[in-house]
């Protein structure tokens, strides 16, 4: 997949995680013992086609989205051999991390 693609497509998915914790936290304005809503199945489908898609078999796209929080966590988190950081913050680094650009 090249990088064009990879990126609008993860940019999609962020968005859509970020329309389902709105929704999350409308329903509880309405109710605060609510919990949340969950559409899991179909992130879960998405991230497997795009590992599957980018020969990703170190998980770095589901790193990258959950344990990163989208990149916003990932300073100084990861490096490489010679102990060099390895930017994770944006889309594109972490299709370049996935490819070794």
């Amino acid at each position: 997949m090249n990088k064009k693609d990879f990126i609008k497509i993860v940019k999609e998915l962020v968005a859509l995680k970020k329309i389902e914790y709105c929704l999350n936290e409308a329903f509880r304005k309405f109710d605060s013992n609510f919990n949340y809503i969950c559409f899991g199945r179909y992130e879960e489908l998405v991230v497997k086609m795009l590992e599957l898609a980018m020969n990703d078999t170190s998980e770095w796209i589901s790193y990258w989205l959950y344990e990163c929080d989208c990149g916003k966590y990932s300073k100084n988190k990861v490096k490489d051999k010679k102990g060099k950081n390895i930017p994770l913050k944006t889309i594109s680094d972490l299709y370049n991390c996935i490819t070794k650009k």
